[in-house]
């Protein structure tokens, strides 16, 4: 009893980590692979800030005229 509320507790703690990342396999890419996936989720998340900054003038734009 004691050690499956143990367990129970590490469970929800993994599941409590939104970014899940394994540093042994970014370890073992090549610094290019890594520079790649690093640019890549840059502008990924440049993207949407975009997108979503865009929306968010649109919106004011249209309270504003009314």
């Amino acid at each position: 009893m004691f050690f499956k509320s143990i367990f129970k507790k590490n469970k929800k703690i993994q599941k409590k980590n939104k970014y899940n990342f394994d540093i042994e396999s970014w370890m073992n890419l090549t610094k290019e692979e890594r520079l790649e996936i690093d640019s890549f989720e840059k502008n990924e998340t440049m993207r949407k800030k975009k997108a979503l900054l865009k929306s968010i003038r649109d919106e004011y734009i249209k309270i504003k005229n009314n």
